[in-house]
């Protein structure tokens, strides 16, 4: 039992490394000798955990997927309010941003996209959407209860807002500010609000 409890103390600081390296760096500008170096760990020690850089890439997304929705349900266990829903939501892009000043990992691996092997592909398109379907849902439930207006479909107005925010995450990392975030953080929730 303690060897693996070792092992998977080790498979974890492998994917908080190579997660740290895939947000600074992009998927193709680091190798598994760069990570042996910092865990302090023969390469092949990595491959025994996570067979090739795709394995690898795979696990750190299943485990960036499943932060996303443990922070779908905390915020869903804090309220029920719609507009104070997306407000946290919103939060936690900005408290990401101030804790690293790194680009979020769906970021970083959509502008390296066509360089994923397909099935990290894939859990990048999963994780886009379901957090544009969660979006979708709290913009639903904010116009139906009339804390929010905007036009058009809630699906729609979900991706242009999360596309917002990955891109002024982007813009906060160029700059080094993140009120380039927290500003659109601002001006979604400003647009979202019912005209008197």
């Amino acid at each position: 039992m303690e060897e693996r409890v070792k092992c998977n103390e080790v498979a974890q600081e492998i994917l908080d490394l190579a997660q740290n390296l895939f947000q600074e760096r992009g998927y193709n500008s680091f190798s598994y000798r760069d990570l042996s170096k910092q865990v302090g760990i023969k390469t092949s020690s990595i491959h025994y955990y996570f067979p090739t850089k795709g394995d690898l890439a795979r696990a750190i997304v299943v485990r960036y997927k499943e932060h996303f929705n443990e922070a779908f349900s905390q915020i869903g266990t804090r309220s029920n309010d719609p507009k104070e829903k997306l407000e946290l939501y919103l939060q936690l892009f900005i408290d990401g941003f101030r804790s690293c000043k790194r680009v979020c990992l769906c970021t970083m691996l959509a502008s390296d996209f066509v360089n994923l092997p397909e099935g990290v592909q894939e859990e990048v398109k999963g994780i886009f959407s379901d957090n544009e379907a969660w979006i979708a849902k709290v913009l639903e439930e904010g116009r139906d209860s009339g804390v929010f207006e905007f036009k058009g479909s809630p699906e729609r107005m979900a991706r242009m807002i999360f596309s917002a925010l990955e891109g002024s995450i982007i813009s906060a990392r160029i700059f080094e500010n993140e009120h380039r975030l927290s500003f659109t953080s601002d001006w979604i929730m400003r647009m979202l609000q019912p005209k008197k």
